[in-house]
């Protein structure tokens, strides 16, 4: 385990058995918490903050470049949109500030008007604040920093106006001191670090670049000593983003990385009465969206805490969104897709087929009855909005807002492998890089930042004394190739790094080489990114309607249950099965990482709860740049051979089994740092994958060890092939829910 993802799972254990929600304890908790909402003295106020366009003067009028952040209003309407429709906060009970309205004064007035003043001591409270934040000094004490918000109307000192203009934390801890209720939770999605620059890789940061130092604010009105001397710590439960703090592009909108994350686990994840559940789900997902070393942080307050915001009983069950009423019958529907998953959001196309279905009298664990449901077909989409109409004209639309799930995921023939130019390549080698990248047909190049991108093209500098680029990885290959520095700077070939700058391994070389000759040398790279981004749009553990679970055990060095995955939504009804959702005991749900040694052997269980059998396809993608797969066959009763060229289901219903088969597990290879494996369960046969396995050689029926893939492109291709379902059109796959589930486990290995 990275020390970063460690340390933050300790705070979150040694915060939340502060909170007392020990194991033991969780049901008479979760009782607890019902009972006490069912007071009707108790409110939901939350205080949402967020600052796109920033003045110069606020950030660093001398960088010259564009200040303005994308995301903080996306993330305000993120946690809006969870917060009513998830939680059920009232509208006016949300108050928001944004861009030219969130002026120092306007804040520290919200806070006093909308939370102090109106929280009584039962009442639960959510602060969120989405901008630049800083480090700043004190002129009375410049060894000492203190955090900041940068406001709209922020400035950094000068000699005629020495005093910070920013809302220093610790007027703010002032002010929440005074709150009646313990009841708070405050996310923080804004930085301090001052790295000295506005962009990583392909990502905005969120922190001034720069650390001022000024008097203190003119309008501060306690008492300056008390912050210096014994800075008390922040009330309530506070979720901090890790640094750098950053905020990045999707198709058609930005968000910070923080808050896209938290609100899509939100939406997708069971009501579960234990925060540490949902904090463990947050990490996982920061973890795949950001890598390894920016893990959030998570700070409880040593007073008592009471309920938090985002342990509240969910008002609809998980969900890939919400249709919001109609207005008319004639005019298309309104719907938020905050709970689909990025990469799909990204590619959904125009005629995927959604359903929503009306919550019953039992609330959060069982919805209606099929008959009931109201399919759509999806119109257009910008960003997290989109518009679709009834498949049936004739059905009821629905007068409330209602929770909205996947039925038929739509996704384009042609999706290219997104390739950005780093900004601190010479302009020569980006149009070379350019001009290279063009003669591959799968792949688009480019400007940094101009919208989303898979991957990044750039160099690795290093040196006696690290560049930004050289400092970004946490590979051994980096590692390595530092050594070979000298007292002049070492100039290392090009590399593939992920949109936030972590190191693609196994793609640079300790060497000089032409931009040309490293496009060609990293082309295989390209293939393997491109079909790994393919398989992954197939996952579906939250929105798939097959009853299916996956459990990952470690057999060696100690026999243990390490992650157990399960779908949500039941096979016959395609919506959420209460008995899916329950956690067996003593193994965490719903988590999709772990960190292992090197030692390690491990197998997966699967169960099926369906009534039909199912074929299934194991794929693994490791840090070697190697993909390898298995797609399990069954023995022949008979002993007879079994025909090599059709695939046959090998889960029959409502059957459990063990992969690999003999029980004995699959063991770690030496050189690998970590694995992303996919299992994939489909009720179609997967004829067009085993005959693309065929070309690496005769496949065994009683094969049971993963073989290595030779063109893992064309197999992750064959896959979406396969998963297609009868009577899609030319130009785009059509994958059925209920026909599908595919899991994903990402193992990081300690080869310390």
């Amino acid at each position: 385990m990275t020390s970063g993802r460690r340390a933050f799972l300790q705070q979150a254990s040694l915060a939340l058995a502060a909170l007392g929600l020990g194991g033991t304890t969780l049901l008479s908790e979760f009782g607890q918490y019902s009972q006490a909402l069912a007071k009707p003295a108790r409110r939901k106020l939350a205080l949402l903050i967020g600052i796109n366009q920033y003045p110069e003067r606020a950030i660093d009028p001398i960088l010259a470049q564009d200040v303005a952040l994308r995301g903080c209003l996306t993330d305000v309407e993120l946690q809006r949109q969870l917060l009513i429709h998830r939680f059920g906060f009232q509208p006016v009970d949300i108050f928001t500030l944004t861009n030219q309205e969130a002026t120092r004064a306007a804040i520290l007035e919200a806070i006093d008007q909308h939370l102090v003043q109106q929280a009584d001591s039962y009442d639960v409270v959510l602060l969120h604040f989405s901008g630049y934040g800083s480090q700043v000094r004190l002129d009375v004490n410049p060894s000492h920093t203190e955090l900041a918000w940068v406001t709209v109307d922020s400035r950094l000192p000068s000699e005629e106006k020495p005093a910070l203009a920013d809302l220093l934390e610790a007027e703010l801890i002032d002010r929440l001191q005074s709150l009646a209720t313990p009841n708070l939770t405050t996310v923080i999605d804004a930085g301090s670090q001052d790295a000295g620059y506005l962009r990583w890789g392909n990502d905005r940061v969120r922190a001034r670049p720069t650390v001022p130092t000024g008097a203190w604010p003119n309008s501060f009105s306690g008492n300056p000593n008390r912050f210096t001397e014994a800075p008390t710590p922040w009330p309530g439960l506070l979720l901090r983003a890790g640094e750098p703090v950053l905020e990045a592009q999707w198709d058609g909108f930005s968000a910070g990385l923080l808050t896209y994350a938290l609100t899509q686990v939100l939406w997708q994840t069971l009501p579960d009465p234990n925060p540490k559940v949902l904090i463990q789900r947050f990490d996982d997902r920061v973890y795949q969206g950001a890598g390894p070393n920016q893990p959030p942080t998570l700070t409880e307050s040593p007073v008592k805490t009471g309920l938090l915001a985002y342990a509240l009983p969910a008002q609809i069950p998980n969900a890939d969104g919400v249709i919001w009423p109609a207005t008319d019958d004639d005019r298309p529907l309104s719907l938020w897709l905050g709970g689909i998953a990025p990469d799909v959001l990204r590619y959904l196309q125009p005629g995927a087929r959604l359903l929503t279905v009306p919550a019953t009298d039992s609330g959060n664990e069982a919805l209606a009855k099929l008959t009931d449901a109201l399919e759509l077909r999806l119109e257009s989409r910008t960003g997290l909005k989109g518009t679709a109409k009834r498949v049936d004209a004739t059905a009821k639309l629905p007068a409330t807002a209602q929770p909205l799930y996947e039925k038929v995921r739509l996704l384009p023939h042609t999706i290219e492998l997104v390739v950005a130019l780093d900004s601190q390549l010479q302009r020569v080698e980006r149009v070379d890089a350019t001009s290279a990248l063009a003669s591959i047909p799968f792949v688009a190049s480019i400007p940094v930042g101009e919208r989303k991108a898979d991957c990044l093209f750039g160099r690795l500098t290093l040196g006696p004394v690290p560049t930004l680029t050289a400092s970004l990885p946490s590979t051994p290959e980096a590692g390595n190739l530092a050594k070979l520095g000298s007292d002049k700077p070492l100039e290392s070939s090009y590399g593939l790094f992920t949109p936030n700058r972590n190191l693609v391994p196994g793609t640079v070389l300790p060497k000089e080489e032409a931009v040309k000759t490293a496009i060609n040398r990293l082309t295989p790279n390209f293939q393997l990114l491109l079909a790994q981004k393919l398989v992954r749009l197939t996952e579906n553990r939250t929105a798939s309607w097959l009853g299916v679970s996956v459990a990952l055990e470690a057999l060696q060095p100690k026999a243990k249950p390490l992650l157990q995955q399960q779908t949500e939504r039941s096979s016959s009804t395609g919506l959420l099965s209460a008995a899916l959702g329950k956690a067996l005991p003593g193994q965490p749900v719903g988590l999709d990482t772990v960190d292992l040694s090197q030692a390690t052997r491990l197998l997966y269980r699967v169960a099926s709860r369906c009534d039909q059998p199912l074929f299934l396809l194991v794929i693994s993608f490791d840090s070697r740049s190697e993909c390898s797969a298995l797609l399990l066959r069954p023995e022949s009763a008979t002993g007879q051979e079994v025909d090599s060229t059709l695939p046959a289901a090998v889960l029959a219903p409502r059957q459990t089994q063990v992969i690999p088969g003999h029980g004995n597990g699959w063991s770690i290879p030496g050189s690998v740092t970590s694995i992303e494996t996919y299992l994939i369960f489909s009720v179609q046969p997967l004829q067009r994958c085993l005959e693309v396995l065929s070309l690496d050689g005769v496949l065994n029926p009683l094969q049971t060890e993963l073989q290595r893939v030779s063109q893992p492109l064309k197999l992750a291709q064959a896959l979406l092939q396969d998963l297609n379902s009868d009577g899609a059109g030319s130009d785009a796959y059509a994958l059925r829910q209920d026909r599908w589930a595919t899991f994903r486990f990402n193992c990081a290995v300690n080869r310390a």
